[in-house]
């Protein structure tokens, strides 16, 4: 699981939680909506963004393994032989889908209680929704 992934999670994981809420601890939680929105969208962003990073974090490994003829031992029978070390590997993108649709569906969930409970309006639902794409 990568960093992404696991905030994403976290995030979602906590607005969950809130859905189960008593109403006055919700209403608590609906005065903190806009740190928690952000945190969704930062969590998006950080998603949509992962491509982009890994591509420029393996090729910086690339180049330096390269360039400084980076190699790591492997002991075996014949004792130990060099050999360079193996490529970062990617986060699939079934588990960043995975993450960002929990993330949503999460953050859609704590937003319509709030709205059943009458703690935020029809407009402040529909805007944060349309804000989290």
């Amino acid at each position: 699981m990568s960093f992404t992934t696991e905030m994403a999670g976290l995030v979602a994981e906590q607005l969950s939680r809130f859905v189960s809420f008593n109403r006055h601890q919700l209403a608590g939680q609906v005065e903190n909506l806009d740190f928690w929105l952000a945190e969704v969208r930062h969590a998006l962003v950080a998603i949509d963004g992962y491509g982009v990073r890994f591509v420029r974090l393996h090729a910086a490994q690339e180049w330096y393994v390269a360039t400084h003829n980076v190699t790591v031992s492997v002991i075996g029978p014949r004792g130990a032989t060099e050999y360079p070390p193996p490529a970062v590997h990617r986060t699939p993108d079934r588990e960043l889908q995975k993450a960002r649709r929990g993330l949503v569906e999460a953050a859609t969930r704590f937003l319509e209680r709030c709205r059943a409970e009458e703690l935020i309006r029809a407009s402040r639902l529909s805007a944060a929704i349309t804000s989290l794409g």
